[in-house]
């Protein structure tokens, strides 16, 4: 694009010496062009370079770091994160630069420019506060690209973050793109670690015991099995009886799993409780309900006229 800019700049140039009444322009011209091809080419080189420099620094920044970490696979989160928000920034900020230079070149004052920016600075609070949140966002590992989150009511695949906002798949395939200053509380259901949570509630009249037994047995069995032994990564913890209702009692289970893992895991645990309570007759815990019916006997004293 710069290219074509240029050629045309030049081509306009040499058509203008063409002409003695406009000799003076093309000097004029001649020297602007080379002063704006000097800028933006320099500004590109160094973009450029930038970008070379993050991801050299980020790879040995997370080599480095991987080797004494317990979830390596964190780093290299971070660092597919980190890339793409520090080079936007850089971009940002090195073409800004470039602008400034071009409007000197021309002799337009940097005073001027200065209190127009003091001024656009009021005017785009809100875009400063995104930037300043999504710094600390990327400082403090609140959360990378490829976690699953949940910014107030709105969950989702983070798919993209940088400076000023974050985008999230949700799960009907919707992007949402949330600007980073709009919210206080972030929850991470995936960062280093996840947990099925995982609760039913069988029948009043069933071995809470033995249901608790068979719980266990199944996850230790998913636990032992080829495909399931990177994503659960410790036993589970059986919670026990955690309410007894009219509908029946609730028991609870935790399994800790591999990040983003809690979902394949649930649902392969609970189709294997369907099938082992099937198998015992384990019934599910219904709404219960008692009805009195009570008669009344109508005696009324002396003759009933009609």
């Amino acid at each position: 694009m710069w290219a074509q800019v240029f050629i045309w700049v030049g081509g306009i140039s040499l058509i203008v010496a063409m002409f003695p009444q406009t000799r003076a322009l093309y000097s004029f011209l001649l020297t602007q062009y080379v002063q704006f091809f000097l800028i933006w080419v320099i500004a590109s080189i160094t973009d450029k370079a930038t970008y070379f420099l993050i991801d050299f620094w980020l790879d040995k920044w997370a080599t480095q770091a991987q080797k004494g970490s317990l979830i390596p696979e964190r780093y290299t989160m971070r660092v597919n994160t980190y890339s793409g928000a520090l080079k936007q920034a850089t971009s940002v900020v090195i073409y800004s630069i470039a602008i400034l230079f071009t409007i000197q070149a021309i002799g337009v004052s940097l005073a001027g420019i200065g209190i127009l920016g003091i001024a656009l600075t009021y005017v785009f609070k809100a875009k400063v506060d995104n930037m300043i949140n999504g710094c600390l966002i990327l400082w403090t590992d609140q959360y990378a690209v490829g976690d699953v989150v949940q910014i107030g009511n709105v969950t989702g695949l983070v798919e993209h973050i940088n400076l000023y906002l974050t985008q999230l798949r949700g799960a009907q395939g919707r992007l949402i793109t949330i600007p980073n200053g709009s919210f206080e509380v972030v929850q991470n259901l995936t960062k280093d670690w996840s947990r099925v949570d995982f609760r039913v509630e069988i029948a009043y009249s069933a071995d809470a015991r033995k249901a608790l037994n068979m719980m266990e047995e199944v996850s230790e069995q998913m636990r032992n099995e080829p495909e399931w032994q990177d994503k659960i990564l410790e036993p589970a913890i059986i919670l026990g009886v955690d309410n007894i209702s009219h509908t029946g009692i609730l028991i609870q289970i935790w399994i800790k799993t591999a990040p983003i893992q809690q979902f394949a895991v649930g649902r392969e645990f609970r189709l294997r409780i369907k099938q082992a309570f099937d198998r015992e007759g384990i019934a599910i815990g219904v709404p219960q309900q008692s009805v009195n019916f009570q008669n009344y006997s109508n005696n009324a004293s002396g003759d009933r006229k009609i």
